[in-house]
């Protein structure tokens, strides 16, 4: 367990006991008026997390510590910490753990010793994918150390010609902020407490105000009209972003801006940007599964090679024609399949030699401390990381 350090125990007694008797059910707009009141309520409430923890309290644990995720989705301290609880409560949570401890790790947990000697780990030192954890969060740790020497550009190259294909007419437009607004193609992970899981996503903020929410193929205007995902409509008061959907529905929460993107409804939301060179994709790259539909029993690797030929190699996966009018679906199988790859802008098709075509976003996710590029690829909902 990684413990913050208290300072500050200003809350009022009522929170307190009602967080001591389990009724953790305080509304996050509570604790996101301001960062300093947010950071003011964790460092109350950890004491009492841990407290539940070392009592073998885990429901208790758990709970405070999902509150705490919901406040500060981004802060990979509260994953870890909810790994803690996991595998502490062992058994079938033991998977919970590892899920937790991963999203830590890609959020940039970056202390290793920490983490080997944690004795609430323990009961994960056997599992191969600890091993593989420990091992990112070293390179978390170490990258910037051991290429302190190297300097990086400070923005993509260009497109060089005759490595992509022309791009489209229409292109989204760039990230930015208009009158406190967001606009342009953002990347969305949002950790859904109640199942563990970590959605992801790609939203466009049209400059009109629209909002086209798990966008799939493109943005161009034909692709926007034909978008059968959720729509809606943008606004800001006070500084609250208010998405009134298609359904009548309504999201609203703080907007809070940082470096790269902003935190919005539990959901961290991260510029998208594109391959500068097509010469940057080629190589290989595995994934966990994640957004791969599984059509039969049998484990098998899903490795994807994309050639600088132009050609791919998936292994462990096979394309399924549309039924009806619905999406191509990309589906685990024990062959291979082999095709072509072309990226054009911010999308990448896969066709097939059995003609299906599958066509979806895809961007570099780079840590521009490392000397991989990318470090990992994003393509239609899943994450697939480059092999060195």
């Amino acid at each position: 367990m990684t413990r913050i350090p208290s300072a500050l125990y200003r809350l009022l007694a009522r929170f307190v006991l009602s967080v001591l008797a389990g009724l953790v059910t305080v509304s996050p707009a509570v604790a996101q008026s301001s960062s300093e009141e947010r950071a003011e309520l964790i460092e109350a409430i950890y004491p009492i997390m841990i407290a539940a923890l070392e009592a073998k309290q885990f429901g208790r644990a758990r709970n405070i510590c999902d509150q705490v995720i919901l406040w500060e989705p981004q802060n990979p301290v509260h994953h870890y910490n909810l790994a803690c609880i996991e595998a502490q409560a062992g058994g079938s949570r033991l998977p919970y753990a590892l899920g937790a401890l991963e999203l830590a790790a890609a959020l940039g947990f970056d202390d290793p010793g920490h983490l080997r000697t944690d004795p609430d780990l323990k009961p994960l030192h056997g599992e191969a994918r600890f091993a593989e954890i420990a091992r990112r969060v070293e390179h978390n740790a170490n990258a910037s150390d051991a290429i302190s020497g190297l300097a990086f550009p400070s923005g993509r190259p260009a497109p060089s010609a005759g490595t992509a294909s022309e791009p489209d007419n229409e292109r989204p437009a760039a990230a930015s902020f208009q009158a406190g607004r967001p606009v342009g193609l953002y990347w969305m992970n949002r950790y859904h407490s109640a199942t563990r899981a970590l959605e992801k996503s790609v939203w466009y903020f049209a400059p009109d105000g629209t909002v086209y929410r798990n966008l799939q193929h493109g943005y161009s205007g034909a692709e926007l009209a034909a978008h059968k995902g959720p729509r809606g409509t943008a606004s800001l008061s006070d500084r609250t972003l208010h998405i009134r959907w298609a359904d009548g529905a309504v999201s609203a929460g703080p907007l809070e801006r940082d470096r790269t993107g902003f935190t919005w409804d539990m959901g961290i939301f991260s510029a998208v940007e594109r391959f500068g060179d097509a010469s940057e994709l080629p190589g290989v790259y595995s994934g966990n599964g994640d957004g791969v539909a599984e059509t039969r029993p049998a484990v098998v690797p899903q490795r994807l090679t994309l050639r600088a030929d132009g050609s791919f190699l998936w292994e462990g996966v096979s394309f399924l024609p549309p039924q009806g009018s619905g999406p191509v679906q990309i589906a685990a199988a024990t062959e291979p399949t082999t095709g072509r790859w072309e990226l054009r802008e911010f999308s990448l098709t896969l066709t097939a030699d059995s003609g299906v075509v599958v066509r979806r976003f895809a961007f570099p996710d780079d840590d521009r401390r490392t000397v991989v590029n990318p470090d990992r690829l994003f393509f239609g909902g899943m994450i697939l990381k480059r092999q060195p």
